[in-house]
C-alpha cells in the first residue's frame, strides 16, 4: 500500500482573501477540505496512515510542509523496516 501526502495550491474562492488555499493530496487524489489561512496561520487536517486525521493547529506554510515531510518520512521508514516473522 502506498501512502504519500502532497500539497497543491488552490486559488481562494473569495475575492478579498489574500492567501491561497492548499489542497491535501493523498496518493495524488484530493483528500479532505483545503487548508485555509486564519488570522494566525493555516488551518486544516492531514491524513495519517492508520486512517486517523492529524490537526497541526494554526501553522505557517513552512511548518505545514515540514509536517507533511515528517509524516511521509515516517511512512517510508515503517515500510522499509524489517518485520518480525509471526510466531517467532
Amino acid at each position: 500500500m502506498t501512502f504519500r501526502i502532497a500539497l497543491k495550491s488552490k486559488p481562494s474562492p473569495h475575492f478579498h482573501e489574500p492567501h491561497k488555499r492548499w489542497q491535501v493530496l493523498l496518493n495524488g487524489e484530493p483528500w479532505g477540505d483545503p487548508f485555509y489561512y486564519n488570522m494566525r496561520g493555516f488551518r486544516g487536517v492531514l491524513p495519517l496512515p492508520d486512517g486517523r486525521s492529524f490537526d497541526p493547529g494554526e501553522v505557517t506554510l513552512t511548518r505545514l510542509r515540514q509536517e507533511v515531510a515528517r509524516i511521509n518520512r515516517e511512512v517510508r521508514a515503517a515500510a522499509s523496516a524489517p518485520t518480525e516473522a509471526a510466531g517467532a
